[in-house]
């Protein structure tokens, strides 16, 4: 019997580089991430569909979400932060399985929101969302 090729969630990486990638940051503290690729449908049905509705591909997006714990002192989250308020772009990388040889996705992305959670009961954690701007690529890592 063949063993599992499932991936542990926590061999995840997210990266990233504000110099067009050069060089690439890990975000530190991250506890989850969800990237979601879609793509609009456009109607396409005409009095030859036979009373069918027909569709097309239409223009594709892309937003990779990201939470964490904060980490008070970390170049990496304060790097995003003012990335955020200085209206700026970077690029992001995403690995669900880091290490060389792997696959993952990376794109340009500006950051539409940071969230800080302060919760009396809990740890206190960040979220930042990146807007995809342009086509997101499967990559490999190389190091």
């Amino acid at each position: 019997m063949m063993a599992s090729q499932a991936i542990r969630g926590f061999e995840g990486k997210v990266y990233v580089s504000s110099d067009e990638g050069t060089t690439y940051q890990a975000i530190a503290g991250i506890t989850d991430s969800t990237l979601t690729i879609s793509q609009e449908e456009l109607e396409a049905g005409s009095f030859d569909s036979k009373g069918w509705m027909e569709y097309i591909p239409g223009l594709k997006e892309w937003e990779l979400e990201t939470e964490g714990l904060y980490i008070l002192a970390d170049a990496s989250q304060e790097s995003l932060y003012q990335t955020l308020v200085g209206g700026s772009t970077v690029k992001v990388r995403l690995f669900p399985k880091n290490g060389v040889g792997n696959k993952g996705y990376e794109g340009e992305a500006f950051i539409t929101s940071w969230e800080v959670e302060n919760a009396v009961d809990d740890l206190v954690t960040v979220s930042a969302t990146f807007r995809g701007s342009g086509e997101i690529m499967s990559v490999t890592a190389s190091a």
